[in-house]
Parts: structure tokens; C-alpha cells; sequence
């Protein structure tokens, strides 16, 4: 079996830690929702991001929080164990967020802060990243190594 890639336990680790996030984000959406729009509207400097969409779920939060801690774990242990539909879920998941990026750029354009465009530009570049990573020929070989058997 070959060495698993620094990227792709990066990206296993990253996952486990958002099973975390989410874990806490289902708490405090039962427990202390008001705690929970409070840290929803810090991590969105000026706007920027999810906490508009995050904040209209009302009470579907504590399900919709669940549900991704349950799909980030079930990526984590994919990664982890290099199984290919993992990799292709991440690449998904790029594609949906990049595309879901462009409807905050009006409200971008409208009202310009510092802090909202760093952060979609940050967003926008790791993105772009972790999908040319995905795509290279020798991180979807060991993907593909370990589909088959030997």
C-alpha cells in the first residue's frame, strides 16, 4: 500500500476537527441559540459567508448540524482510509461552493469591507487549491491503488 499524501491527511484531520464544529454548533442550536447566532455572526465578518443562509434554518439548525457532522465524519474516515468516493464528494463539494460563492458577490460589491473580501478571496483560493490538489495525477493514483486490489 502506498504512503498516504500530507494533503489528504490534512484534509482527514480537517474534516475530524468540522465533525467538532458541527457537534458544538448541534449543541448550541438546542441549548443556547442565541450563543450559536453570536458565533455565526463572528466567524461572517461584515456579512460575508454563510450566516445569513445558517441563521434562516431556525429550527432545522440542530438537524442540519447533525446531518453534517455525521457527513463530514463519514469524509474524514474516507480520506483516512483513501477511498475514492471521498475524494470525489470533496470535489462536489468544491464545485457547490464555488458556485455558491458567486451569489456573494453583489452584496460584496454593494457594501465593501476589508475584512468580507479577504475572507471570500481566502475562501476562493483555498478552494481553487484543495481542487487542483484532488485533481493531480499522483493523488488520484493512490486513490485509485487502493480501490483496487492487490
Amino acid at each position: 500500500m502506498k504512503a498516504r499524501p500530507i494533503g489528504i491527511t490534512i484534509l482527514a484531520f480537517l474534516f475530524a476537527l468540522n465533525v467538532a464544529m458541527y457537534t458544538v454548533f448541534t449543541l448550541l442550536a438546542v441549548f443556547k441559540h442565541g450563543a450559536l447566532i453570536a458565533m455565526l455572526h463572528t466567524l461572517n465578518p461584515s456579512g460575508a459567508g454563510p450566516e445569513t443562509i445558517h441563521s434562516s434554518m431556525e429550527r432545522l439548525q440542530p438537524l442540519y448540524y447533525s446531518n453534517m457532522a455525521i457527513l463530514t465524519c463519514a469524509i474524514a474516515v474516507g480520506f483516512w482510509k483513501l477511498q475514492n468516493w471521498a475524494r470525489i464528494v470533496m470535489l462536489a463539494l468544491i464545485a457547490l461552493s464555488l458556485l455558491l460563492m458567486t451569489t456573494e458577490v453583489r452584496p460584496l460589491l454593494a457594501a465593501p469591507t476589508a475584512g468580507a473580501i479577504i475572507l471570500t478571496l481566502v475562501r476562493i483560493a483555498l478552494s481553487v487549491f484543495w481542487l487542483w490538489y484532488l485533481l493531480r495525477r499522483p493523488v488520484r493514483e493512490v486513490f485509485r491503488r487502493q480501490a483496487t486490489p492487490a
